[in-house]
């Protein structure tokens, strides 16, 4: 052998697997006692040499490690889109295993299920209704299952986004960058020119990007088709056509909440 081969047979030869308890030999070479499979073979680099290889439990265990560590890579990719994506630490909470049943609920449901297919056709959603009847809730749910699945989404409103600063360049990088965004409170933005500007460029950039847009508001459908100026018209029509509406209606649930708090405080206190 040259002086490169032997360098060669020397690393193979090194690399054999060790015996452990319960290994035994056959025709000259080490098994597994555990799944009984070979942990040597022979390569052969001009002359035979006895190197080391992978017993099936082995590839198991190498299998199983390589799956936990995409898991928990995972796991810290959909936390920090959860912590990019929800500032409000309370509506990170909110999702479909801890939603009342309502026939929204199942919509929203429906919307993730497919939502390949409404990411595609640029197809948002328009909950309308009452305040406290659910609407921010649902479509945090649907925000949160997307990012549960690893899809970027922003939950946010006009005020958030006038804090956050940004000029109209980060906007139209936030607006390409999310693939869902959920725009809270429509309608109780101040009523000065930046303010509706400010909405006006957002729900034109995500039509823009072809990006789906889910808003909600206490404004009625009515309301919505019959806006009070033509500042308004602009914004409103376009979302009429990017967001089909849905209807949030019944008593309010923060009231419902505020009342079963009182009548605990009237029996506790008495």
């Amino acid at each position: 052998m040259t002086g490169l081969e032997d360098v060669i047979c020397g690393l193979a030869q090194s690399s054999a697997a060790k015996r452990e308890p319960g290994d035994y030999e056959k025709d000259g070479l080490l098994y597994c006692g555990r799944c009984r499979t070979p942990k040597q073979c022979i390569a052969d680099f001009g002359t035979p040499v006895i190197v080391g290889c992978t017993c099936l439990c082995e590839q198991e265990k190498i299998r199983a490690e390589l799956a936990e560590q995409k898991r928990m890579e995972r796991m810290m990719e959909i936390r920090a889109l959860r912590t990019q994506g929800i500032q409000d630490h309370a509506i990170r909470r909110y999702r479909f295993d801890t939603a009342e049943p309502s026939k929204n609920i199942v919509r929203c449901q429906r919307y993730v299920d497919r939502w390949e297919e409404m990411r595609r056709h640029n197809n948002g959603l328009l909950f309308w209704g009452g305040v406290g009847t659910g609407k921010t809730f649902a479509a945090a749910c649907i925000a949160n299952a997307l990012i549960g699945q690893g899809y970027p989404a922003l939950v946010t409103s006009l005020p958030k986004i006038l804090n956050a600063e940004w000029d109209k360049s980060d906007l139209v990088r936030q607006m390409k960058y999310f693939q869902l965004m959920v725009l809270d409170d429509l309608g109780v933005e101040r009523e000065s020119d930046y303010s509706l500007e400010i909405v006006q460029f957002v729900v034109d950039e995500r039509y823009k990007a072809r990006l789906p847009l889910i808003i909600t508001t206490n404004l009625t459908l009515t309301q919505l088709e019959n806006p009070s100026n033509v500042r308004y018209a602009r914004i409103y029509d376009r979302v009429l056509e990017m967001c089909v509406p849905v209807h949030f209606d019944g008593p309010s649930r923060r009231k419902a909440k505020a009342q079963d708090k009182m009548r605990f405080a009237r029996e506790a206190f008495g």
